[in-house]
């Protein structure tokens, strides 16, 4: 932790967007001397609005996927990284990995918002013209702190109800700035889960209405969603249930023409995103990991792909058709491929804007949400199919009343909640964790490259080794059970 906050303190400066991504900054400010201003405040924002999408696209969204049970991974193709993960033989050794990656890459992200709220506090007196501002960066820094605490809970930390008064290990919930020597014990989960529902509270008050509307910066809004998601974790129905539905409110879902194009052409579609990480100009290792075109190194599970009806719009995004703009070589091919990461290049003259921007947060999840809690909360299964209906209607090209879902019970209905999920949410980052906070097993099919048939819950690999570096570097760092 010490050593991945110090890099953290002395590049600040790095982390963030081309401003004051500088060599000639280097060395020539401080910290403090960086938030002396407006300017160094806001562009230390839009930063950490760069971590998280770097964070989700190299990091958090594969670990979801590789560690649960819809995808394939061509080994000839992946990284030792990936194939640890994949395997579940992840070790604190791996310094170059995943364990390690990660940890460091969360922490950034935590470390460059706490610097924002200690050293950007005295501009409130400095510049009090700016108060709307300073609240809206103060604001993304709660919410970006929050984030990677809960992500990293999942990756590092069994889940919430794991033991009944949520005492065993989280991670270290750090919300100040520490010094260069700090050693930081971990947290309980549950005073992990209290500082992000507190910062979560406070991003809201501070953000008020800014951004609504545009789900490329965070807001209020994106606030709400992830309290839902985070309640839904914690099994609080009735309050992932609330957030759940005042987003459902505020944003539409995607109509069904809108749907393949709000993945693949993000420029022109940014659909039902409540936050997605915009990606104009910057590379993308989810584009590397799923392009046919290259070395692909995964694709769609071909059991789950016979999943989707043919008539299923979800289905469109696992048939990728070579264009003119990929050479002639590929030109008119038609290759299987998760193409939530692949845009389309027809009719977009500039490059840069070939995009597929990642999701962190859509309207979808709040109505899975919204039926998880009220099904498994409530007991309401009329409102809880309601919800599925929606969802289902939009997939097949329906009105809610042409579908008929078959269930006895609550039971019953959750488990077409949890296969409805499944599909709309694949290949996004869930699926491990969902496994994971429902104690389920991860159960491979047939066919699998993994070496990793089956791991029932609650084995000791359903979290990640704590790193050999992190080990050395903080004598108060505890290690994961069986590692």
């Amino acid at each position: 932790m010490k050593r991945s906050i110090a890099i953290c303190l002395l590049t600040l400066s790095l982390c963030g967007c081309s401003s004051f991504l500088n060599v000639e900054n280097i060395g020539k400010s401080t910290i403090s001397g960086f938030f002396s201003d407006v300017d160094g405040l806001n562009a230390s924002g839009l930063g950490l609005h760069r971590l998280i999408a770097e964070f989700y696209d190299d990091n958090y969204i594969r670990m979801g996927e590789l560690a649960g049970d819809n995808l394939y991974l061509n080994r000839v193709n992946a990284s030792q990284a990936e194939q640890l993960i994949y395997d579940f033989q992840s070790t604190p050794a791996d310094n170059s990995g995943y364990p390690q990656m990660i940890w460091k890459r969360a922490y950034e992200i935590c470390t460059n918002a706490n610097n924002i709220l200690y050293y950007g506090e005295n501009l409130y007196e400095s510049y009090p013209e700016y108060k709307e501002v300073i609240d809206k960066n103060f604001g993304y820094a709660y919410f970006a702190r929050a984030l990677a605490i809960f992500d990293l809970c999942n990756v590092y930390a069994m889940p919430y109800d794991h033991t009944a008064d949520a005492s065993h290990l989280g991670v270290v919930a750090i919300d100040y700035v520490p010094g260069f020597d700090s050693e930081l014990p971990r947290n309980t989960i549950k005073e992990c889960y209290d500082l992000v529902v507190k910062d979560l509270n406070k991003a809201i008050e501070l953000l008020g209405g800014q951004n609504e509307g545009n789900p490329t910066f965070i807001s209020a809004l994106a606030c709400k969603a992830l309290l839902a998601r985070v309640y839904l974790y914690k099994k609080d129905y009735a309050q992932a249930a609330a957030y759940a539905k005042e987003v459902m409110d505020a944003v539409p879902l995607a109509p069904r023409e809108d749907y393949v194009k709000m993945y693949r052409k993000a420029q022109d579609c940014p659909g039902e995103g409540i936050l997605r990480m915009n990606t104009y100009g910057s590379g993308s290792g989810m584009i590397n990991l799923c392009s046919p075109l290259t070395t692909q190194t995964c694709t769609v599970e071909p059991e789950f792909l016979a999943s989707f009806s043919d008539d299923d719009v979800r289905k469109e995004l696992f048939t990728y058709v070579a264009e003119v703009e990929d050479g002639e070589v590929y030109a008119g091919k038609t290759y299987t491929a998760i193409c939530k990461y692949l845009p389309i290049k027809d009719g977009v003259s500039d490059v840069n804007n070939r995009r597929c921007d990642h999701f962190v947060l859509r309207v979808s999840e709040m109505y899975l949400i919204h039926a998880e809690a009220v099904c498994l909360g409530e007991g309401d299964t009329a409102a809880a199919a309601a919800d599925i209906k929606a969802l289902r209607a939009r997939a097949l090209g329906k009105s809610p009343s042409e579908v008929n879902l078959v269930y006895t019970g609550a039971d019953g209905l959750d488990r077409l909640i949890q296969e409805e999920r499944s599909k709309e949410l694949c290949f996004e980052g869930h699926r491990f964790f969902d496994l994971k906070r429902r104690h389920e097993d991860i159960v491979r099919r047939p066919g699998t490259s993994s070496s990793m048939l089956r791991l029932n819950y609650p084995d000791y690999r359903y979290v990640l080794p704590i790193s050999q570096l992190e080990m050395r570097a903080n004598e108060k760092m505890e290690q994961n059970d069986k590692y």
